[in-house]
């Protein structure tokens, strides 16, 4: 593990349903950078995120945070951790009872015995940091797409995170919308000095926030580096994703037997 890394994964294996998600899975997340996590669909990068934060655990191998290795967390330690970690959901999963502010709010009423005053101003200051300090009072239902994506990351960053996990940030986005989200992502990194993960597909927004891709298919990283590096590595992996290909190393067609024997012509030939 290099010194500045703050997510170290090891011979990661994880298998679903008799699939094999991870097959001995190696990465290092950069501390203090904004890392993406690409792949086809399927590939695991949401799964990633879970194994980061302790919802699931590997057939074999390790995953640490911050020098400590997850799996092996009591109850309580993962408790502590995954206040450490900001989290925004792919569809924001915003609370629909309740407005803006308290849909900030929840994470401190629910964990700590802060005073109500000291709940309000830290509510208001990341409602700030994210340009809707003025939407306090509106309901989930009045917020268009992207003001939702904002106020998911007021949440995620409530308790001061050193690590946030963005789980498709840009989909359903307008142009406006995506680029204020991009501008967030990247301003945060570097005011608060946390690090960032996104799992995303949209290649040109990842170009635009992120400092290191890791490309993820069949179960291991086949490619990674920054951004333009990758675009031009001359990698059939990176020419089929970001070429936008049908057919390459992600075959097209789904693992299955013979086709003339499953439609039933005499020793499986048509």
């Amino acid at each position: 593990m290099t010194d500045d890394a703050i997510v170290r994964v090891r011979g990661l294996t994880t298998v679903l349903n008799g699939k094999t998600i991870f097959d001995a899975l190696d990465l290092d997340i950069p501390r203090g950078k904004v890392t993406a996590i690409m792949g086809p669909s399927g590939t695991g990068k949401t799964t990633l995120l879970k194994h980061i934060t302790g919802q699931m655990r590997g057939d074999a191998g390790t995953v640490e945070v911050d020098g400590t290795n997850v799996p092996t967390l009591s109850r309580e330690k993962l408790f502590e951790l995954r206040e450490r970690i900001g989290y925004l959901f792919q569809n924001s999963a915003l609370l629909t009872d309740f407005d803006v502010f308290e849909n900030v709010a929840f994470p401190l009423r629910q964990h700590t015995k802060l005073p109500e005053e000291l709940i309000r101003n830290i509510v208001l200051n990341k409602l700030q940091a994210v340009g809707l300090r003025g939407a306090a009072r509106l309901m989930p239902t009045e917020l268009s797409g992207g003001m939702a994506r904002r106020v998911a990351l007021a949440r995620a960053i409530v308790f001061d995170p050193a690590l946030i996990l963005y789980d498709e940030p840009f989909v359903g986005l307008d142009p406006i919308a995506l680029n204020q989200v991009l501008l967030l992502i990247r301003t945060l990194n570097e005011t608060l000095g946390i690090t960032s993960i996104l799992v995303a597909h949209e290649l040109a927004a990842v170009q635009k926030v992120a400092d290191h891709v890791f490309l993820i298919a069949n179960g291991k990283v086949v490619a990674q580096g920054a951004p333009s590096e990758l675009v031009n590595d001359g990698s059939p992996w990176t020419a089929q994703f970001f070429g936008g290909e049908a057919d390459g190393p992600v075959p097209f067609q789904y693992p299955a037997g013979d086709y003339a024997t499953a439609l039933g012509f005499p020793g499986g030939k048509a």
